[in-house]
């Protein structure tokens, strides 16, 4: 038996191959898979080619349970499922049934891509936020939309969102923003870079968040984070070998606390997965109007174009299986 995958081919090219479907062991499951989001995460491997590599990328899956494996507890044939599912672009896909949660009934494929949820919720959950604070998040993309609605349910009094596109602004008031700014429009009484600012009394962010992975949003949000305040590392810092510069006499002087808000347990992932489905199937998070764009299999070069160039109204695209 076979299936289609797609798989990169070469920089910005990827191409559909039939390839044979994934045996399972005795404790993995067999998906077919509905949809799959496609991740920033994945695009300099796109960009570049998949490093010579040709790989199936894909790890942000829903999809129903064909065959389970003769130890799997708690699954059957039929489940629809989510998790930390890899090889996903293709009509089929094997993972340990210990990585996936069973989707609520109520939800729609499209806002239960269990794995940027996990990490949504994990982040939120690393990034310490008391009721009433300040909270800057940098960044209105995909995850800064889906953190700034976290950061309201965590009891933030003030949310002010950052971004350089106008609509992204647009879309941060639409999910929660009171406040929104360019960088270079940020309010000064909003930035901490001197020590004369203390006795100011300039305060800056109870909690900053940098949700760009870029050097200017890391940057941007170390200069925002108030004295004794926090800063959360959620975006994915890749390029330039991973390599950042920070001001680390300012964030010395400020006595700030970096957490980096990425997780790599993988049961803490499964948790906070089942979490965040609780709160969209009871309608406290809203991660389907984060999905904007919808592309078959063999458009997965649109799909990261889309990440590359950011078309009008666009969130976060996902690639639908035919």
């Amino acid at each position: 038996m076979s299936m289609k995958a797609s798989i990169i081919t070469g920089p910005e090219k990827s191409e559909i191959v039939e390839i044979a479907i994934p045996s399972i062991s005795a404790e993995e499951v067999l998906i077919r898979i509905k949809v799959c989001g496609v991740c920033a995460s994945e695009l300099h491997s796109w960009l570049e080619g998949g490093y010579g590599r040709r790989p199936i990328l894909g790890h942000e899956p829903v999809g129903i349970i064909e065959k389970v494996g003769s130890q799997v507890q708690g699954f059957e044939v039929g489940d629809r499922v989510t998790g930390l599912i890899q090889n996903a672009f293709a009509h089929y896909a094997k993972v340990n049934y210990r990585l996936i949660v069973k989707v609520p009934e109520v939800l729609d494929d499209l806002e239960a891509l269990g794995e940027p949820l996990s990490c949504l919720m994990s982040g939120a959950d690393r990034t310490p936020v008391s009721p009433g604070d300040d909270v800057a998040v940098i960044g209105a993309g995909f995850m800064g939309l889906g953190f700034l609605q976290l950061m309201a349910l965590k009891g933030a009094g003030r949310i002010i969102a950052v971004d350089m596109r106008e609509e992204s602004l647009e879309h941060a008031k639409r999910f929660g923003a009171d406040e929104v700014y360019t960088p270079q429009n940020v309010k000064p009484e909003y930035k901490v870079t001197e020590w004369r600012h203390m006795d100011q009394g300039i305060k800056g962010m109870d909690v900053s968040v940098d949700a760009t992975g870029s050097q200017g949003g890391l940057q941007l949000a170390g200069e925002m984070t108030g004295v004794h305040g926090v800063l959360s590392v959620v975006g994915f810092h890749q390029g330039n070998g991973g390599l950042r510069n920070v001001n680390m006499e300012l964030w010395n002087w400020k006595a700030i606390t970096v957490i980096n808000a990425h997780e790599r347990r993988d049961a803490v992932h499964i948790k906070q997965m089942e979490a965040g489905l609780k709160l969209i199937a009871n309608k406290k998070l809203n991660m389907k109007d984060l999905i904007t764009h919808v592309y078959n299999l063999d458009e997965i070069d649109k799909a990261y174009d889309a990440i590359k160039s950011k078309p009008a109204g666009f969130i976060k695209s996902v690639i639908k299986m035919d």
